[in-house]
């Protein structure tokens, strides 16, 4: 299966120009499998964007999904989302025919952006079934707790997806976390970052990535607006885990 990453900056003084430029690079994929985007694409963390974009969710979905009807792929990214009182930051997978199949709301808020003051924080962590995949999906901080990633681990997951807006200034802790995260959970592991406007001042880190059950890289993307692809393989999570049996020698009664 092809797993695209979309690395996009985001215009926050104009977010209709941030889902038309994701809509357009939908619309030129090939090859079917899963785009994946950078977490708040549209709004970015402005306050204003936030709101605004939390009572315009479905607008949102709308977009994305008549995109990945058009290329015929499944894509998977967040937007705030308010509903009975509350605010989240929802990620939200598509499938090819632009239906919404499964979402996960943010657990872990970044206090160092307030993000505990814009949304609130989600409760749930489940794995769901994507053709011969097990998918979890995290969002950026929560990239710092492996006990949720672990979770959907033990939930089946062999496939993890993590959108993200992580700072330039820790580009290496964002880099060295998702090895880690790879390789601890024998999965693969996708993250895509928000993109810098500029690769002389960047602000976000991008390296988007895509990382084998072995820690293997198979596709990076640089610091600004950029793209990659690459092919993933569920036979070699499947024997990885054979070669390695993490799984069956994990001390449960302990930990």
């Amino acid at each position: 299966m092809k797993i695209h990453l979309i690395q996009t900056a985001v215009d926050e003084k104009n977010t209709e120009s941030n889902i038309e430029n994701a809509a357009a690079k939908i619309k030129g994929l090939k090859g079917g499998g899963i785009a994946v985007l950078p977490e708040l694409f549209i709004s970015g963390y402005d306050k204003g964007n936030i709101e605004y974009w939390g009572n315009r969710w479905q607008h949102a979905v709308y977009e994305i999904s008549e995109a990945a009807k058009s290329a015929k792929v499944s894509v998977i990214f967040t937007t705030p989302v308010s509903e009975k009182g509350k605010r989240f930051n929802r990620a939200i997978f598509i499938n090819e025919e632009g239906t919404l199949i499964s979402t996960y709301d943010k657990i872990h808020l970044f206090r160092l952006m307030d993000e505990d003051k814009y949304f609130s924080q989600g409760s749930n962590l489940e794995t769901f079934p994507y053709e011969e995949w097990t998918v979890g999906i995290n969002i950026c901080y929560d990239l710092r707790f492996p006990e949720g990633i672990r979770a959907l681990y033990k939930k089946g997951a062999n496939l993890i997806i993590l959108p993200a807006a992580w700072p330039h200034a820790r580009t290496d802790v964002f880099k060295k976390l998702c090895f880690a995260r790879a390789i601890e959970n024998q999965c693969y592991f996708i993250t895509c970052n928000r993109a810098s406007h500029s690769e002389s001042k960047p602000t976000y880190a991008g390296n988007s990535m895509i990382i084998a059950p072995d820690g293997e890289l198979l596709a990076e993307c640089g610091v600004d607006e950029d793209y990659a692809t690459a092919e993933i393989n569920l036979e070699k999570v499947v024997e990885y885990r054979k070669q390695i049996t993490c799984i069956e020698d994990r001390r449960d009664d302990i930990y």
